[in-house]
């Protein structure tokens, strides 16, 4: 193990991530290996840190990080340190995935699938480094599954549902081309008859129209939550329904019933609905037998995920202090030019300042 004590800024440019670095922060305190600050952009600048935050370009500088965390595809690449992508989601469904943006020294990937495909670009790219270390956010599930017990109960008074009824969650994607929520709002809002509790998460760039109109189907069975962190959510649902959104992937943990509506990828991983009239049986297959897919939920973990230790974080932060202690980085060619990238970040970069 690598003795290091790190300055680590975390860039955020969506909502969302926050969940996912979170666990990376509570590791770094443990062990006590560094520090942390945080810097938020586009719409992420909206919402509270759950840190420390840095605010201006010349506050960057004057922290001078040893490593910049990013949930996301982009990073400011005039800001010192070692620029590591960590991946706002699982999945790789949606085209583009496996986009290099050149901004980029290290990609931590989160299982062999991943790690297999960024190993070949790197090989062949030669300005990025690959290690396999899981994903952080899980790092919450596998340490607390003991804990899950309860959660359902929790979720049924927090939000005033049924304790008789099983928890549905339905969390859709957001992208137009995409989404399944415009087809399946008809079918819900048939099989909103009071034998479920629906809990409703949208991502937090869902269409306002759309949203609005599964608000009109409230009820005493049906909630629209507005949670950045789905997975307390998760917990406390017996099944969960979502199209080619990465939270399919994030609930195999639980290795409970999953339906997805036209998936592109891993299609057995549940009951892999076409039509929005297969909603009502899906899911009435689907409480009756709970198990039926978990031998495809396993094998498919194995391959995106295969860690349950909740050490991700930790992976991650000694496979980052070995690079930098070995000095790795310093023998990768270098990037792309990216003239339009850089200039378009700089001016989000820019904006952010101006709002705070």
């Amino acid at each position: 193990m690598i003795n290091a004590h790190l300055k680590y800024l975390f860039f955020v440019t969506k909502p969302y991530s926050f969940s996912i670095l979170e666990p990376v922060q509570n590791a770094i305190q443990k062990s006590n290996s560094g520090t942390v600050k945080w810097f938020t952009a586009s719409s992420a600048s909206h919402y509270l840190v759950p840190g420390n935050q840095l605010k201006s370009n010349r506050e960057v500088h004057d922290y001078n990080p040893d490593v910049v965390l990013v949930p996301g595809n982009v990073v400011p690449h005039y800001w010192p340190g070692l620029k590591v992508q960590i991946f706002h989601g699982l999945d790789e469904e949606v085209k583009g995935f496996y986009t290099i943006t050149g901004f980029f020294d290290l990609y931590c990937t989160t299982g062999p699938v991943m790690t297999e495909t960024f190993l070949k670009i790197a090989k062949r790219k030669k300005h990025f480094l690959v290690e396999e270390t899981g994903w952080p956010k899980l790092d919450y599930i596998f340490k607390n599954k003991g804990n899950f017990t309860d959660q359902k109960n929790q979720l049924i008074k927090q939000y005033g549902l049924n304790p008789e009824l099983p928890v549905l969650l339905y969390a859709p994607t957001f992208p137009a081309k995409y989404t399944s929520a415009p087809d399946l709002l008809g079918a819900i809002k048939n099989v909103n008859n009071g034998k479920y509790n629906w809990i409703i998460k949208f991502h937090p760039l869902m269409d306002k129209t759309t949203q609005e109109q599964y608000k009109q189907l409230e009820n005493k069975y049906l909630r629209v939550v507005d949670e950045l962190n789905i997975l307390p959510i998760m917990a406390g649902s017996d099944l969960m329904i979502t199209d080619t959104s990465s939270v399919a992937y994030e609930f195999l943990s639980f290795d409970r019933p999953l339906i997805t509506y036209q998936a592109l990828a891993r299609k057995d991983k549940g009951i892999n609905i076409q039509k929005p009239t297969e909603l009502s049986t899906a899911i009435e297959q689907s409480l009756m037998k709970p198990d039926e897919f978990s031998i495809n939920r396993a094998s498919c973990l194995r391959e995106i995920h295969p860690y349950s230790d909740g050490s991700s974080s930790d992976r991650m932060l000694q496979a980052i202090a070995r690079i930098l202690n070995d000095g790795l980085h310093k023998e990768l060619k270098q990037k792309p030019l990216n003239i339009i990238r850089k200039y378009q970040i700089r001016k989000m970069i820019d904006r952010s300042q101006a709002k705070g």
